[in-house]
């Protein structure tokens, strides 16, 4: 019995086993060698022979430390793939050498993939041990294929689950603590029990989709994740469910097409995500963030688009330059003026980042902006806030210049009246360079801010302050003149 195995120590035994191994084969040959009327019997090594028995899956599921991997795709897909090696014409060649190679690529796949040592030495009445370690590290250099993100273990924790609402409700209880494998294991045991419904409730179907998208995203599966999101908006299409929030499917198989660089979908599906926030009423802030997410995935696409085009460029200036090569002499004899560096091409895109130097002015100019209160006093922007963000830029392309900025500005203010002072806070944002200020205007067109204060503070004159303080984003004016200045610099 062995225990708390490693790579190396897997290696160890692996040769160990194969030496009787080796030392049969030579036997085997040494035989098939001697009399001709004395025929040899294929030599097939304990590995090989073992994989042979038609009961094989049965005995390794006898085996708590193999058991646990019989619920993974791949892994039962590679023993499948020995057994079928193990049983083909190479392994029951006359051939000692032949036979003698199946064996080896056998014991190769071993020492490759962790779990399948452990099932070939459970078949000889052999223990080890294999940690998480060892698994993902098999994973990460390529020689085990990934493992499924539900396993045994999860699905032990569903198969008393009868109802799809049951599932749905447990699954939710372990998403939020976290354990995403689990959450998946029930969402998708909640949808196996819907397919086997006479009544299928299409919203029903539709959430546990949703949240199965989500658990794929976290867990990068992000081809998954898409799938179930296309799935369930196939479903609320088919059942013309005009209730049911779509904005969410859309938006998550914008995130599985970003993962999967398929950006122009991403952009595509994250659009009508907010399309449909937009139609359905979702609150400002969720219809404000998903217009930030179009913005995001269109600058990535974008980018990924630049990328392709320099590629696609670096590899024809390669081929050219194959071409000079092979024709250097040819070319030259022909070329009468000398050769020149070629002028960079119209396409040229620069793009010079000035966001440090953006979010500098902002502070120094929205810091001593103040408002005269009609009953005396002020209300004066005291500090800018670290966790504003300005983001700034100009690109240039084909000697035109583009400024591009956002900002997201928080300050501190402070009131002072005859009554006393109050101190609160004030943020504005959607502040773009295709938006604009706009008193009572679209929040996607539009500069918006929200305002806090000490709540601790009570009276009349807290409440005039309350009122008065929203005054602040009004003198925001002089923000717009500032970031007018800032284009024209």
């Amino acid at each position: 019995q062995l225990g708390g195995a490693c790579a190396a120590s897997c290696v160890c035994l692996a040769r160990r086993l194969w030496l009787p191994l080796r030392e049969s084969a030579v036997c085997a040959g040494h035989m098939s060698s001697g009399s001709g009327s004395d025929a040899a019997a294929p030599f097939a090594d304990p590995f090989t022979s073992a994989l042979r028995q038609p009961d094989v899956m049965e005995r390794l599921a006898a085996f708590a430390e193999v058991r646990q991997h019989m619920a993974d795709k791949g892994f039962l897909e590679e023993i499948e793939r020995l057994r079928a090696l193990a049983s083909g014409p190479r392994a029951t060649s006359s051939d000692p050498a032949v036979s003698c190679q199946v064996g080896q690529e056998i014991a190769k796949a071993g020492h490759r993939d962790p779990r399948i040592l452990q099932a070939l030495l459970a078949l000889q009445g052999q223990g080890l041990v294999v940690d998480e370690q060892d698994l993902k590290k098999a994973e990460a250099v390529g020689d085990m294929k990934r493992r499924e993100p539900v396993q045994l273990e999860h699905l032990k924790l569903v198969q008393d689950i009868k109802t799809a609402d049951e599932a749905k409700a447990r699954g939710n209880e372990y998403f939020k603590a976290g354990d995403l494998n689990s959450a998946l294991a029930h969402y998708e045991r909640g949808v196996a029990l819907l397919k086997n419904a006479d009544e299928v409730p299409a919203a029903t179907f539709a959430t546990l989709q949703s949240n199965a998208a989500l658990c794929l995203l976290k867990l990068k599966w992000p081809d998954r994740a898409k799938h179930c999101a296309t799935t369930a908006i196939a479903v609320i299409r088919q059942a013309q469910d005009e209730s049911f929030d779509q904005s969410k499917l859309f938006y998550r198989r914008a995130l599985a097409s970003e993962q999967l660089r398929e950006f122009a979908l991403a952009v595509d599906d994250m659009a009508r995500a907010l399309q449909l926030a937009r139609k359905g009423d979702l609150p400002l802030a969720e219809q404000h963030r998903l217009k930030g997410e179009v913005s995001r995935l269109l600058k990535l696409k974008a980018s990924a688009e630049e990328d392709a085009e320099k590629q696609q460029k670096q590899k024809e200036n390669e081929r050219v330059a194959e071409v000079q090569r092979m024709q250097g002499a040819e070319l030259a004899s022909k070329t009468e003026a000398p050769s020149a560096v070629p002028a960079l091409s119209g396409d040229y895109l620069q793009e010079q980042d000035f966001s440090h130097w953006a979010k500098t002015r902002v502070g120094e100019a929205v810091v001593g902006v103040t408002y005269k209160c009609q009953g005396g006093g002020t209300i004066t922007v005291t500090d800018f806030q670290d966790q504003s963000k300005v983001h700034a830029s100009i690109t240039t392309k084909r000697g035109l210049r583009a400024l591009y900025y956002e900002m997201d500005v928080h300050c501190g203010w402070l009131a002072v009246v005859k009554e006393g002072q109050m101190k609160g806070i004030i943020r504005v944002y959607n502040i773009a360079h295709d938006t604009k200020f706009e008193l009572g205007g679209d929040e996607t067109t539009s500069y918006m801010y929200q305002l806090g204060w000490d709540q601790r503070l009570s009276g009349d004159w807290v409440e005039r302050l309350k009122k008065e303080a929203a005054e602040l984003f009004d003198a925001g004016r002089q923000w717009e003149s500032h970031e007018r200045t800032s284009e024209r610099d």
